[in-house]
């Protein structure tokens, strides 16, 4: 086997053989032992759980369909636990270039929907084609902060414009974007000062898609070379995919990104954010391998549960600032969406693996608890066995799984033990045990039309415990979450 391929390339090929009949079935399914080994009693340190992090829909979708319907508004208030919704302005709907006035009202269904149900909204003004001057997008900055902040006062951040560097906004240079960025903290600055709100509106950029050093690096010089006084970057944004078969580069980014801001001159503590992310950009998938276009559908979306797990995985151990999910519903690219496409409140196994993270650590006292994970997914681009752990003053919560991307076929059998459950919460108390699994046939509308989240087992140990062991069959992008609670 030629070691010299690249991964992604060698696993199409596995694959293409097994779609083909040339594969053996062993080759294409290996079983393999694993074992998850969590130390209860020694704390790594807190972490920005993804889970609080969500984008609020698509913006096309809303304008195509209107506001998410009523079940899925009490799942995303009551199962989910966000606390910043990333939500969008369209200036192209709300403005009109001709008489140059504003509606912004049309955005306020949208916008309340995601109030309803986060402490703190993260603002996007996006499609920018209405702006033909600096000056232009100052106005519609301004115009629309002043009108949004007053009702929307949890609005904490803004990034005004997105992804400059896609065709969408004309492939905008650096050079040729920051006269609009200029132009965006400038109307951040003067909403601050005409509103003087308790919670002030902070502004970052670039915004770009993925974090491209031949566009950030200039990006970051011309504001290292901007003499305003006002001028403003409280935290580097952008947005990043192609992670389908390495998500393990996620945990590297922000210190990429820092290296970048000390190359530039810049505090290198500026809080990073990936705005987005995920395994498909645009409107792409990871290539049928023979499958019919619903199937790879279905198959698709259960990788991209469990890749979001992995992924997110690695930007914790990375300790990125806001790491943001996308998104509740796409409508366009549906690998994308937590729900099902047309069915109110009924989750797709990437909705569930959200609801399992913020299950996995919910508030914000407590860290993650180290652990040994054998064979590790670390050793094999973040493909294969991964878990995270937690510990807070209710639970110990353990969330594992085996992320095989498009093409691969392990299984793990593998055993979890939590061991030195804390003294100060299980001592002389019997453990609840409670598991859920997300796989191609558990908790998955695809496979049986459920629209449920069941667990897998709810039990209680019958004595009191310092050590729970637990065995489990993680097929290939299965995902599972333990929570371990003193009764």
């Amino acid at each position: 086997m030629d070691k010299s391929l690249p991964r992604r390339t060698l696993l199409a090929s596995i694959g293409g053989l097994a779609a083909a009949g040339l594969a053996t079935p062993a080759a294409a399914r290996t079983v393999r032992s694993g074992s998850v080994t969590v130390n209860a009693s020694l704390g790594m340190g807190g972490f920005p759980n993804p889970a609080w992090y969500i984008s609020h829909t698509h913006a096309n979708w809303y304008f195509k369909r209107g506001p998410l319907g009523p079940k899925t508004m009490d799942q995303l208030k009551n199962d989910f636990h966000i606390k910043w919704a990333r939500v969008f302005a369209r200036p192209d709907r709300y403005y009109n270039p001709d008489t140059g006035t504003y509606d912004l009202a049309k955005n306020y269904p949208y916008l309340d929907q995601a109030a309803s149900y986060s402490s703190r909204l993260h603002l996007i003004i996006s499609s920018p084609s209405v702006a033909k001057t600096p000056a232009l997008w100052e106005e519609i900055v301004r115009t629309t902060l002043l009108d949004h902040k007053k009702r929307y006062p949890q609005i904490d951040s803004v990034v005004p414009w997105g992804e400059a560097n896609q065709a969408s906004s004309g492939d905008m240079t650096p050079s040729q974007f920051y006269p609009f960025y200029r132009a965006g903290y400038r109307a951040v600055n003067a909403v601050n000062a005409q509103l003087q709100p308790a919670v002030p509106i902070i502004m970052g950029g670039p915004g770009i898609s993925r974090p491209r050093p031949e566009w950030m690096n200039p990006f970051f010089a011309l504001y290292a070379a901007d003499q305003d006084k006002g001028k403003r970057l409280d935290f580097v944004c952008y947005q990043s995919y192609g992670l389908l078969d390495t998500p393990i580069q996620a945990q590297s980014e922000r210190s990429r990104v820092q290296s970048m801001l000390s190359g530039a001159g810049l505090n290198p503590a500026t809080p990073v954010w990936v705005t987005e992310f995920g395994l498909y950009g645009g409107d792409t998938d990871g290539g049928t391998h023979g499958r019919t276009p619903e199937a790879d559908l279905k198959h698709d979306q259960l990788v991209q549960a469990a890749g979001i797990a992995a992924v997110s995985r690695y930007y914790i151990i990375g300790k990125m600032n806001r790491p943001f999910q996308w998104v509740v519903h796409h409508g366009e690219n549906l690998r994308k969406d937590m729900f099902v496409e047309g069915l109110d409140g009924v989750r797709l196994p990437f909705g569930h693996v959200v609801v399992m993270l913020g299950m996995l650590k919910p508030s914000l006292d407590g860290e993650r608890l180290d652990m040994r994970i054998s064979p590790g997914a670390a050793q094999t681009d973040g493909i294969g066995l991964a878990a995270l752990a937690h510990a807070d003053s209710s639970r110990v919560a353990v969330m594992y799984w085996n992320y095989q991307a498009e093409t691969g076929g392990d299984v793990y059998d593998t055993t979890i033990t939590v061991d030195n459950l804390p003294s100060n919460l299980f001592s002389g108390r019997r453990v609840r045990i409670e598991r859920w699994l997300v796989d191609a046939t558990h908790n998955n509308y695809n496979y049986n039309g459920t629209t449920t989240f069941a667990r897998e087992m709810d039990t209680t140990t019958d004595t009191p415990v310092t050590k729970v062991v637990q065995r489990v069959r993680l097929a290939k992008n299965a995902v599972g979450l333990m929570l371990l609670t003193p009764r």
